[in-house]
């Protein structure tokens, strides 16, 4: 199998994971004008916490593996196939199994982030745990609690920001709650006053039914059992 040595060092992509530098674009050109079995190895994206490896085994297919994470460590998994040995649909083939490895990293999340603020601005974070564990504390090494992340002068960790009333804080948690856990909320964000909270993604989590456990003495993350 050719080992495509523009991609041997690990970095291989710009902004996505198909920007190839040109070293890399035009040795896989040639391989694939070649039709041979070849291998990028896995290369990483410079902009994106994403990697991936092109491959084929037998000079017939084309196979695709796309491994994506996030600040929270969640990682995904994502494949794709073409038997068109050209660079558009090589092409292709990582942009769906990039878009399947994202698919898994979000069913995988064992959180829900929550951007606070004002006029547009982000000011305050809020955290969810909705993993099947009892994690004390976000995975990964950007956050180290769950809640607000506002930290006080006191060294104090887990609390609003003081400029947020008191009122708009909890109706702010409670949203947020009923927002991951499946309950009913209007719309994709609330706005109280001059202060909104969103959530970091567009698609809310689906609560599992609880006919699928049945039985099996499971509780689902949004405490049904």
């Amino acid at each position: 199998m050719k080992q495509l040595n523009a991609f041997q060092d690990g970095d291989g992509a710009h902004c996505g994971l198909s920007d190839w530098y040109p070293d890399g674009r035009a040795e896989l050109e040639q391989a694939l004008k070649e039709k041979t079995s070849f291998d990028t190895g896995w290369y990483s994206s410079k902009k994106e916490i994403a990697s991936a490896r092109i491959f084929s085994e037998d000079g017939v297919a084309i196979k695709v593996q796309a491994s994506v994470s996030d600040d929270f460590d969640t990682e995904g998994r994502g494949y794709a196939s073409t038997h068109d040995w050209t660079l558009d649909a090589v092409e292709q083939a990582v942009g769906k199994a990039w878009t399947n490895a994202e698919a898994e990293r979000d069913d995988n999340q064992e959180y829900e982030g929550f951007r606070v603020g004002r006029e547009g601005r982000w000011e305050e974070t809020f955290l969810v745990n909705i993993g099947w564990g009892e994690n004390l504390s976000p995975p990964g090494d950007y956050y180290h609690h769950w809640g607000w992340q506002f930290e006080g002068e006191d060294g104090c960790l887990g609390i609003p920001d003081p400029a947020i009333p008191v009122e708009i804080v909890k109706e702010f948690e409670k949203w947020a709650h009923n927002w991951c856990f499946g309950h009913t909320v209007e719309g994709k964000s609330l706005t109280i006053g001059e202060w909104t909270i969103t959530p970091w993604r567009d698609n809310r989590p689906v609560a599992e039914d609880p006919n699928d456990y049945a039985g099996m003495g499971w509780i689902g993350r949004d405490g049904r059992p």
